[in-house]
C-alpha cells in the first residue's frame, strides 16, 4: 500500500516503522479518512500480531465508522494483549483473546493461545471446551479429541461432548472409537429427553459399563433418580451397579426399594436374591429367588390366567396385599367361572384377615373344581389359624388325598399337624414329602 512521503519521514524521525504506522493511522482518523486508517491498522496487525496497538487502532476506526460490535471485539483483543504483556499466565484475558480471535476466524492464533491456556488450567471445563473448538477449526482433530477426552473426565454425562468427540475421531480416521463415542452421545440424548425412562437410562448405563466406566454409570443413574424416586426401574439399575461394585448393603437397600415399587420385577428379585446370598442371608435370598422361579415358570405358560394368578401369589408373598387384592378381583371379574380366579381371591382375602369372605370364595372354588387340592389346603390353613383343629386336619387330608404324591402339599399338611401337637403324624408326612421329592428328582 502507498502511504506517501509523510509516512517515510515519520519512519526516519521515530526510527520505528511501527510508530510511523500508528502516527499515520491517527492522522487519517483525525481527518475522517476512516477506511484508509482501517487499512493502516490492518497492516500493523499483520506485521505485529502480538502487539495491542493495531487492534486498538482497528477498534477506533470501526467505532468511527459506526460498527460497534467490531469495535468492541478489536478493543477486547487489544485490552487482553495489554494485560498479558504484564502477566502472561493470567487465564481470563487469554480466554477472552482466544474467543475474540475465533470470532475473527483467526483459528491458528486462537489455537496457539488455547494450547497455552490448557497448560495453565488442564482441568477447567470452559478452557477445554474452547480449546477443543479451536483445535477442530484449525483441523487438528487428534488434539481436539484428546482435549475432549479430558473434558469428558470432568463432565461425563454431557451428550454434546461425546458428539463432538465422535466427529473429531471420525475426521482423524479413528473409526472404531468414533462409533463408540457416537453411540454414547445418542444414548445420553435419549436419557436427557426422559430421565425417568429406565429403558433409556439402561441403554446409556450399558454403554458406560461396556467401556469399564462403572462410576459414570452409577453417577448417571443417581442423577436420573433425582425427581424420579418413584421409578422402580431406576432403583433396580442402581442396585445392579452397586452389586457389581460389591457395595452389598447399599445394593440391598436400592433393590428392596425397587421391588417395593414393582413387586413383579423379576430381575430386581433376582439381583436382590444374589445380594442377600453375598451377605450370607440365605433365607431372604431363597425367598426372592423362589419368587423369580415362580414368575419365570408362569411366563413360560401359554395360559394367561396361570400367569396372572402366579403374579398375584408373588404380590402376596412380598406383602403387597392391596395390589394383590386389586389384581385378584380383576381376575375374578374377568374369569368368574374359572376355579383358579375364585381360589386366588380367596387366598388374598384370607391374607387380609377377611375370614368370612375368604371361606366363601374357597367353598366356591371347591364347587367349581372338586378335584383341585389347593382350595382344601387353603381352607385348612384358615381353619388352623382359627383354632378349628379337627376341621383343619380334615381339609388338609382331603388335599393330600387329591394329590398324594405332591411333596409340597404333604409338607403343608405336616405343618398343620405339628402346629397342633400331632408330632408323630407330622413327622410321617415330612418323611413322605422327602421321599416323593427324591423320587421326582
Amino acid at each position: 500500500m502507498g502511504l506517501g512521503l509523510r509516512f517515510w519521514l515519520w519512519t526516519l524521525l521515530t526510527g520505528s516503522k511501527l510508530k510511523a504506522y500508528l502516527l499515520e493511522g491517527r492522522r487519517l482518523l483525525s481527518t475522517e479518512r476512516n477506511v484508509s486508517a482501517l487499512n493502516v491498522y490492518r497492516e500493523v496487525v499483520g506485521q505485529w500480531p502480538s502487539r495491542p496497538d493495531g487492534y486498538l487502532g482497528l477498534s477506533l476506526a470501526y467505532q468511527a465508522m459506526g460498527l460497534r460490535p467490531e469495535a468492541l471485539r478489536e478493543a477486547k483483543i487489544g485490552d487482553s494483549l495489554s494485560r498479558l504483556e504484564h502477566n502472561p499466565d493470567d487465564l481470563e484475558p487469554r480466554l477472552e483473546l482466544a474467543a475474540a480471535l475465533m470470532e475473527k476466524e483467526m483459528f491458528s492464533r486462537a489455537a496457539a493461545h488455547l494450547d497455552y491456556a490448557v497448560k495453565l488450567a488442564p482441568r477447567k471445563p470452559e478452557v477445554l471446551k474452547l480449546a477443543a473448538e479451536a483445535f477442530r477449526k484449525n483441523r487438528n482433530f487428534t488434539r481436539a479429541s484428546n482435549v475432549l477426552a479430558e473434558l469428558i473426565r470432568h463432565e461425563p454425562l454431557e451428550a454434546s461432548h461425546y458428539e463432538a468427540l465422535a466427529k473429531n475421531l471420525s475426521d482423524a480416521k479413528i473409526t472404531q472409537q468414533a462409533t463408540k463415542a457416537g453411540a454414547m452421545a445418542e444414548a445420553l440424548k435419549g436419557v436427557a429427553k426422559d430421565p425417568g425412562n429406565s429403558e433409556a437410562v439402561d441403554r446409556a448405563m450399558r454403554q458406560f459399563l461396556s467401556s469399564g466406566h462403572r462410576k459414570r454409570a452409577l453417577m448417571l443413574v443417581e442423577k436420573c433418580l433425582q425427581g424420579n424416586e418413584d421409578k422402580a426401574g431406576l432403583h433396580r439399575l442402581r442396585g445392579e451397579i452397586l452389586l457389581e461394585e460389591r457395595q452389598h448393603p447399599e445394593a440391598i437397600a436400592a433393590l428392596s426399594q425397587a421391588v417395593a415399587l414393582d413387586p413383579i420385577d423379576i430381575k430386581a428379585h433376582y439381583l436382590l436374591g444374589r445380594a442377600y446370598q453375598r451377605e450370607g442371608d440365605h433365607q431372604k435370598a431363597e425367598q426372592h429367588l423362589s419368587l423369580v422361579s415362580t414368575m419365570e415358570a408362569a411366563k413360560q405358560s401359554k395360559d394367561p390366567l396361570e400367569v396372572s394368578t402366579a403374579l398375584v401369589r408373588v404380590l402376596l408373598d412380598s406383602g403387597n396385599l392391596e395390589q394383590a387384592r386389586q389384581q385378584a378381583e380383576t381376575l375374578n371379574r374377568d374369569h368368574p367361572h374359572d376355579w383358579r380366579a375364585t381360589f386366588i381371591l380367596g387366598m388374598v382375602l384370607r391374607a387380609q384377615g377377611d375370614r368370612k369372605e375368604g371361606m366363601h370364595m374357597l367353598h366356591k372354588a371347591m364347587h367349581q373344581n372338586p378335584l383341585a387340592p389347593e382350595p382344601h389346603l387353603e381352607m385348612a390353613l384358615l381353619q388352623s389359624e382359627a383354632g378349628e383343629v379337627l376341621e383343619a386336619v380334615g381339609e388338609a387330608r382331603k388335599a393330600v388325598n387329591l394329590s398324594p404324591r405332591d411333596p409340597e402339599i404333604r409338607r403343608l399338611m405336616a405343618g398343620i399337624l405339628r402346629a397342633h401337637g400331632y408330632l408323630d403324624q407330622a413327622l410321617e408326612e415330612e418323611e413322605l414329602a422327602e421321599a416323593f421329592t427324591k423320587k421326582q428328582h
